[in-house]
């Protein structure tokens, strides 16, 4: 702690700072008094930290609070996040878990993924990121609000959690009435919409259990290696965190298995109506095939021709030849 006074604090990287006392007598900490803060041993504190900018990189790699294989990690530039990387040193439990960008202006979004890194210690939360992620937003205003009242940084990483738990299953709730919606148009044997559509919902589901499998074996095997400083309630409420992920993620699956068979029925449509199509092109074909053949023949005019006259029956014997060629060579390709 005594780091802090040789190194001046990132104020100008700081997004939000909130302190926890065991009483349950929570605030918002001022930018001028966060370093006072952190030398304070009654609060718990939590802090949201802009990573791109360079004086927030500088105090991580100077700051004594943070593990030096914690930074190391951090300079290596993980912009894929996976949580199955849990790393445990000492009182230190850093975490890179996915969360949603915070798009502002825009109504119906595709929800894409960023990066937070959390470092997690008994009275300390950094959490780190490159751009406006949603559900610490959401977080940073219920605290402000009242709405949420926890008493250390553990109870605050179970809402963070929570929060970007129930954000993921108000997309999922989405997705399946959209579903539904587009399982009735098929019931009642309509068309549905354009095959595009049906296809971003699926690579949509895809990104997402792509982004948050690893997540959920990761957070079993944090299970089986838990910190000493994990109280039982914190086991429990860790154990609710999973079981809650293992269901989104089930879900995800099974959104994705829903809109790949509206897509196959969509294709298996388009297929009908095109050999409809055919068919109806087809039997059109045959039905002026004789008309066309008969005034192919009889519109044939030889007889002014130097060297041509009287070769109609040598022309017909040719063109039959040539069928007859064709059909023996599709005969042997065994095309017909």
């Amino acid at each position: 702690m005594n780091e802090l006074n040789n190194h001046p604090f990132p104020v100008n990287g700081v997004v939000f700072a909130w302190a926890m006392t065991d009483e349950g007598n929570n605030h918002e900490i001022p930018l001028v008094d966060i370093a006072i803060a952190l030398n304070n041993p009654k609060l718990s504190i939590w802090l949201h930290l802009n990573l791109s900018n360079s004086q927030v990189q500088r105090w991580l790699r100077s700051t004594g609070l943070v593990p030096e294989r914690v930074v190391e990690m951090i300079d290596e530039g993980v912009t894929r996040s996976r949580l199955e990387r849990i790393e445990k040193l000492d009182d230190c439990l850093l975490m890179v878990m996915n969360d949603f960008h915070q798009e502002f202006g825009e109504g119906d979004s595709d929800s894409s993924l960023g990066t937070l890194w959390a470092i997690l210690t008994p009275r300390l939360m950094i959490s780190l990121r490159n751009n406006p992620l949603r559900t610490t937003d959401k977080l940073r205003f219920d605290l402000r609000n009242g709405l949420l009242n926890p008493r250390s940084t553990i109870e605050l990483f179970h809402e963070l959690i929570d929060l970007r738990a129930e954000y993921l299953r108000t997309l999922l709730i989405r997705l399946s009435e959209t579903m539904d919606d587009l399982e009735e148009i098929l019931l009642k044997g309509k068309e549905l919409p354009e095959h595009e559509y049906l296809g971003r919902i699926r690579i949509q589901c895809s990104r997402l259990r792509r982004q948050f499998s690893p997540e959920l074996i990761a957070l079993h095997r944090l299970q089986k290696r838990l910190p000493y400083w994990f109280s039982e309630d914190d086991k429990f409420r860790l154990n609710e965190d999973v079981d809650l992920l293992s269901y989104l993620v089930q879900e995800i699956s099974n959104l994705y298995d829903r809109a790949k068979v509206l897509q196959d029925e969509q294709a298996a449509h388009v297929a009908e109506f095109n050999a409809r199509n055919l068919q109806v092109l087809s039997v059109m074909t045959v039905i002026f095939l004789p008309m066309t053949l008969l005034t192919g023949i009889m519109g044939m005019n030889m007889e002014d021709l130097p060297g041509l006259k009287e070769s109609f029956y040598i022309v017909m014997t040719l063109m039959a030849l040539a069928g007859a060629a064709v059909y023996l060579g599709l005969k042997v390709k065994k095309i017909i």
